[in-house]
């Protein structure tokens, strides 16, 4: 009842925001390949890529941008095979490893095809390890983590964090876990949150930190770094941003899953109904917060050095 509830509040916005446009002040863009560093590619919602040194690493890859009536409706779904061969185009040949945040439909649908297409290995919480084998995935090439542990994958070390989910209506969307995998999912309801967790990703002398959103009183650790990915999707998500930013005191701030993740990819970037880029612009204003505010926009690659 919530999803459509969800749906239905969509529907009665008038228009959501435009654009990057009016924001290409905050836009960064390399003109040329940087040598060193890590470049870094936004590939929609709350999906990245990180190169360097040859090397490539996905977070939360999601090219298929399921309708909104599908989700509303909870209809069956897959990934959609036009969508993921246009956001591959744009993804290197051979990846070390993909990390999903959490297993959300819009963060994981399309990770197992992406895996079987460049060879990735998956860094995820049990349940959307579990979600991936019950699609096939052999075990062998999932690894199932939780806050604390540390993978060191070719030049990529990763530091895994407990995190939290930002709430709808006062409740976390589409909560429960997977502890077997069982039998594929097959309906947005089916693709269960499972362990929320924020990485730390480091390599060529850069540390990256990354999570999908949150919550007022659940803050990463004080960690200094180079670049903070925070997704603002929500209310919950925008009271978080300050107090993120400060305790990671980054260089560079990145606001990110706010688009609307309902339109296909080639429409071009345009801001999501519910989310409020003006109101987390006041903030970084208001609060002075340290470092520099960045936008990406699809598929534009800037390096961080």
């Amino acid at each position: 009842m919530k999803t459509v509830l969800f749906a239905l509040l969509l529907l009665s916005k008038c228009c959501a925001l435009g654009g990057l446009d009016e924001y290409a002040r905050y836009v960064v863009a390399d003109e040329t390949r940087a040598q060193s560093g890590i470049r870094v590619t936004y590939l929609g919602v709350a999906g990245y890529q990180f190169e360097t040194g040859g090397h490539a690493l996905l977070v939360d890859p999601y090219f298929s941008r399921v309708g909104l009536c599908a989700v509303a409706f909870n209809q069956r779904v897959e990934p959609d095979e036009f969508r993921l061969r246009q956001g591959l185009a744009c993804v290197r040949k051979r990846v070390d490893a993909v990390l999903v945040t959490h297993a959300h439909i819009d963060h994981l649908l399309d990770v197992p095809p992406i895996m079987r297409r460049t060879g990735a290995r998956l860094v995820a919480g049990p349940t959307a390890v579990n979600q991936a084998r019950a699609l096939g995935l052999p075990a062998a090439q999932c690894r199932s983590v939780q806050g604390g542990d540390v993978r060191r994958i070719g030049p990529w070390t990763i530091r895994v964090f407990a995190a939290e989910h930002d709430r709808l209506f006062g409740s976390v969307p589409m909560p429960g876990e997977r502890t077997t995998p069982g039998a594929p999912p097959l309906r947005p309801k089916d693709w269960v949150l499972g362990e929320p967790l924020a990485f730390l990703i480091e390599a060529a002398g850069q540390r990256i930190y990354i999570e999908s959103g949150g919550v007022p009183d659940t803050l990463p650790p004080e960690l200094k770094v180079d670049l903070a990915i925070l997704g603002v999707a929500l209310p919950d998500a925008r009271r978080h941003f300050a107090p993120a930013v400060r305790r990671l005191q980054p260089r560079f701030t990145l606001p990110s899953h706010q688009d609307d993740f309902f339109q296909p990819l080639d429409r071009g970037f345009t801001f999501g109904k519910l989310t409020d880029f003006p109101e987390v612009l006041r903030t970084w204003e208001r609060e002075q917060l340290p470092g520099r505010l960045i936008l990406l926009d699809y598929f534009s690659p800037w390096t961080l050095r």
